[in-house]
């Protein structure tokens, strides 16, 4: 079987998914979810289960003191082949190799059963199976007639989502927003602009200035969503400005418009997500 470790939010969440999944299918084998992290964290919940993802099994083992830990840890390291992820930062003037990826998870299985431990934020690792994967992430939640109006809407009329994040981790740069609403003028001008954030006043400094702003509504106005709502309400847009964010990656990546226009920043981790077709701004 493969097992992978599964943490941090609902966008590094998929990646991890998505990684052990493609690499399950190669092997003709077991997945095994490790949701030790988030059953034990007091910030991140297991977020994958809104979605009607596969696997076959999920473990999790007390992870809350020392002792717990290094229970867990030696029970990990003795029973699986542990492939944890190798540092891609090569010190290229500050860039990551974009081409850089694990090998390791690629190799057919020995002894033991894989393990995987790390982000996994590389498309390379998934993308043979990106369509299977994007057809099992349908909503395991029922849904609001609101939610439902409003993806169908999106989807239907010229839409365009923007996501700006905000708290701890900053997004890009209102010069960014500037540039990637200039370009998808450019490519499809007229469009209305659906603004996803967590962070209104920091949305409306990087929008402020955009001649567009007469088009844009934030998505907050229309309803009160779910985080989860509006990552498919993002999702339903028929094109997307994205932030350095695996939650809007995501929702790119689902996405059902073959035309869609998807723009994102010049983000030292955008060359190895995006797609073929993406620009990056």
């Amino acid at each position: 079987m493969v097992v992978v470790k599964i943490g941090d939010g609902m966008g590094n969440q998929l990646f991890n998914y998505a990684c052990g999944y493609a690499a399950a299918r190669r092997d003709n084998d077991k997945l095994v979810l490790d949701t030790s992290e988030c059953d034990n964290s007091t910030l991140r919940d297991f977020e994958l289960d809104k979605f009607n993802l596969k696997y076959d099994a999920r473990e999790s083992f007390p992870n809350r003191n020392g002792a717990e830990k290094l229970f867990k840890r030696l029970r990990r390291d003795l029973r699986y082949r542990v492939i944890k992820e190798r540092e891609v930062f090569l010190n290229r003037g500050g860039r990551y190799d974009v081409n850089d990826i694990d090998p390791r998870v690629f190799e057919k299985k020995g002894l033991r059963d894989k393990y995987l431990l790390g982000y996994w934020q590389h498309l390379t690792y998934f993308e043979e199976y990106l369509d299977e994967i994007r057809d099992m992430m349908t909503p395991a939640y029922a849904q609001s007639s609101r939610v439902s109006e409003l993806r169908e809407q999106f989807a239907a009329e010229p839409t365009c989502a923007v996501h700006i994040r905000g708290g701890d981790i900053g997004g890009p740069s209102g010069a960014y927003f500037s540039r990637a609403v200039a370009r998808m003028e450019q490519e499809r001008p007229g469009v209305s602009y659906i603004i996803f954030t967590n962070d209104r006043m920091r949305a409306a400094e990087a929008l402020e200035k955009l001649d567009e702003a007469r088009r844009m509504t934030y998505v907050s106005e229309l309803g009160d969503f779910s985080d989860i709502d509006e990552f498919f309400l993002m999702a339903s847009c028929r094109n997307l400005i994205l932030s350095n964010s695996t939650f809007s990656t995501w929702a790119a990546y689902l996405n059902g418009n073959p035309d869609a226009l998807v723009i994102m920043p010049d983000d030292i981790l955008s060359e190895r997500m995006r797609r073929k077709g993406w620009l990056i701004c």
